[in-house]
């Protein structure tokens, strides 16, 4: 199988443009990587299946497809966030005294990209990498808040809510009706689902493409999330989420 994912990245690298978009027939890929014909054939018709390459009708050549596109601006999109947002994750986190969170969403889950610590003895501090489905915690679920519609709904419909890794019972309507919460007032507040004793304010970041690419989140021990100190810090998660998204190029003409 090795084998075969190594043949298939070489037949990629064979198809990078080169200034403007590269063009091969199948003859021209055998004899480049001196591979059987057959099997550059056998490799295209998969890479062509999951949308890696594409073949011009009237050519017949092989060119790269738009998945590859797909991954590279997703990539790009995740570079630019944390590079974008690093600055006011640390403004943020002087300002509440608590732990900022930037999270992005991989498929169904999401998932940590970066943080910056509180300055706090006592303070949540969970590791980068670490992933969650889009339900569970407030970083996530805004995320979830503000995806397409059919998107939020293939995701809901293949969970199975008895087996949910979540600290408190989470059922489709509770989500659902989070939802709607998240959009009446911009931000998702959790306490208790991914960790004991925590409270998360996330709120969302959006693209030049005015999507959903990501959230801020802040987070501390629950003790410490008083009434006034919500109210404060959810002001805060939303005003430099909004920030971000402006430097991102994000558009405010268009509703949310």
């Amino acid at each position: 199988m090795s084998g075969v994912i190594s043949k298939a990245i070489h037949l990629l690298d064979l198809l990078l443009p080169q200034g403007k978009e590269k063009e091969l027939s199948v003859t021209e890929m055998s004899r480049e990587l001196d591979m059987p014909v057959q099997s550059v054939h056998r490799i295209l018709g998969s890479l062509m299946e999951h949308g890696f390459v594409a073949q011009n009708a009237k050519t017949k050549k092989y060119k790269l497809g738009l998945s590859i596109m797909k991954y590279g601006f997703l990539m790009w999109d995740s570079l630019m966030l944390r590079t974008v947002a690093r600055p006011f994750m640390e403004e943020l986190s002087q300002k509440t005294k608590e732990t900022v969170y930037l999270a992005t969403r991989e498929n169904g889950e999401g998932v940590y990209i970066d943080s910056v610590d509180s300055p706090q003895i006592l303070k949540i501090s969970e590791p980068i990498g670490l992933k969650l489905p889009l339900f569970i915690g407030a970083s996530n679920r805004v995320i979830l808040a503000y995806l397409p519609r059919k998107t939020q709904e293939a995701i809901l419909a293949e969970v199975d809510w008895d087996t949910v890794p979540s600290l408190k019972p989470l059922s489709r309507d509770y989500i659902e009706e989070e939802i709607l919460t998240i959009h009446k007032q911009g931000y998702a507040v959790t306490e208790g689902e991914a960790t004991e004793g925590t409270t998360g304010i996330g709120a969302p970041i959006f693209s030049y493409e005015n999507r959903v690419i990501g959230s801020l989140n802040v987070a501390g021990p629950s003790l410490r999330f008083t009434a006034d100190t919500m109210e404060k810090n959810s002001v805060l998660v939303k005003k430099y989420a909004d920030l971000i998204s402006d430097e991102l190029g994000y558009r405010h003409k268009f509703n949310r």
